[in-house]
């Protein structure tokens, strides 16, 4: 079986590298959505991705607005990224070690309504998103442009987090607000 694998993995690589010369990285980003999980490591970092050891991908992952490699994904070790997890990388997402991401999380890293009539009163926003070290974010949340969450902070399944919070923190609701700060056992 782990031949099987070696194979399918050296096989697969040639095939999207042969393709990416003829239609170009946004083939790379598309193929992701198509990825056996147990290739997502090697496919990430052999294309720019930042990645920690022992990271447990679960199945699909999508990825938009990465524009010429996944240099702006970092994700440390022993984290938990859920099936359908979508990550905007026109700026820096960042993982800490040991975060759980759950199915169906979507991580923004820019706001954009384009060249329209609504970007006089919605410009682009683009700034970096990070989650601390230890921290939950469940099923269905949606984590925006430029939020930071510390230390062990938990968001709550189909939470909208618009700001940032510090460690420890437990946030829930559309838009997050504070439930309780969690005891400090360290």
């Amino acid at each position: 079986m782990k031949l099987k694998k070696i194979i399918y993995s050296k096989l697969y690589f040639t095939k999207i590298c042969f393709i990416r010369q003829i239609l170009g990285f946004s083939y790379i980003a598309s193929e992701i959505t198509n990825c056996r999980s147990f290739l997502l490591n090697k496919y990430l970092t052999r294309f720019g991705a930042k990645l920690g050891k022992g990271i447990n991908f679960k199945d699909k992952l999508l990825i938009d607005n990465a524009k010429k490699d996944f240099s702006n994904l970092e994700i440390g070790n022993k984290c938990y990224i859920g099936k359908n997890v979508f990550f905007d990388l026109a700026d820096k997402v960042i993982l800490v070690d040991e975060c759980v991401i759950s199915a169906n999380v979507t991580i923004l890293s820019h706001s954009d309504c384009g060249a329209r009539a609504m970007s006089k009163w919605y410009p682009r926003v683009q700034k970096p998103v990070k989650i601390g070290f230890g921290s939950w974010i469940g099923a269905g949340a949606v984590i925006l442009t430029g939020v930071e969450l510390g230390r062990c902070c938990v968001v709550a399944a189909g939470s909208v987090v618009t700001k940032s919070f510090p460690s420890h923190s437990v946030v829930a609701g559309v838009p997050a607000r504070l439930i309780k700060t969690l005891e400090d056992h360290a």
